[in-house]
Parts: structure tokens; C-alpha cells; sequence
């Protein structure tokens, strides 16, 4: 009992030296834009909003109409994960990035070397033939 109860300070140490990372985004406009295949349906600024926690994370974004695009990663609720990489409504999908003038697809790096020069690629997320950018 003396052995496990020394330890005690060395694990609240642990523990508190490495807290789980979570966050969140408060409510804020951003531009967002739907497509279905590649045609641009809709294009204006919405509210994006956050959450994340240690393994997963959610985001919402709420349109003008009201209507709100739930888009979801890693572990979420009892610790399951649903998707491998991403949903967007419950569905399974695939995230890629758009250019934020031309809204022509591009290449991971191409986001980078944007981000690079001070530009920021628009983060999109696939499911179906549907997608959501902001």
C-alpha cells in the first residue's frame, strides 16, 4: 500500500504535464460553398463553429437558411470512431483542398505553398458526390 501510495505524486505529475489537448472555435463567418461534382451550387458566407477533444473532433456550419452541415473526425461519442477519415452528415467521406480564387482542386502541397505565402486553401470534405468547402 506504502508503494502505491508513493507513486501517486509521480503519476498527478504525469498527468498534468501531458493534459488531453481540446478546443474550442467560437461561432464566426466564414465563406463556404457546396458542390455536387464538381458544379458550384452555393456560394456564401456561413457560421462555422468547433469542438475538438483528445482523439476526435466536430465542426458545424450553419447556412443562411438555417440548414447545418455537421462534419465530424476521429473518435467520437463512447469512443467510436465511424469513418476513417472523415463524415460530413453521418457519411463517410474524404477531405481535400479547393483554391481559394480559381476553386479548382489541388494537391495537398499545393495547400501548403499556399499557406506558405500567406494564402489560405479552402478545406473541403467529400461525401458522395456532395462536398462542403470553407
Amino acid at each position: 500500500m506504502k508503494k502505491l501510495l508513493a507513486l501517486i505524486p509521480s503519476v498527478l505529475l504525469v498527468i498534468s504535464a501531458n493534459p488531453a489537448q481540446a478546443g474550442r472555435i467560437e461561432p464566426k463567418p466564414v465563406s463556404c460553398y457546396f458542390f455536387r461534382g464538381e458544379k458550384l451550387e452555393i456560394q456564401q458566407t456561413c457560421i462555422y463553429e468547433s469542438t475538438s477533444w483528445a482523439g476526435g473532433a466536430a465542426a458545424r456550419l450553419q447556412w443562411r437558411d438555417g440548414v447545418k452541415t455537421a462534419i465530424a473526425w476521429g473518435l467520437q461519442g463512447r469512443g467510436a470512431k465511424p469513418c476513417d477519415e472523415v463524415s460530413l452528415d453521418k457519411v463517410c467521406g474524404s477531405t481535400y483542398h479547393r483554391h481559394p480564387k480559381t476553386l479548382q482542386r489541388i494537391s495537398k502541397e499545393s495547400a501548403m505553398r499556399l499557406s506558405a505565402n500567406k494564402q489560405q486553401a479552402l478545406y473541403c470534405v467529400q461525401a458522395g458526390r456532395n462536398s462542403v468547402c470553407y
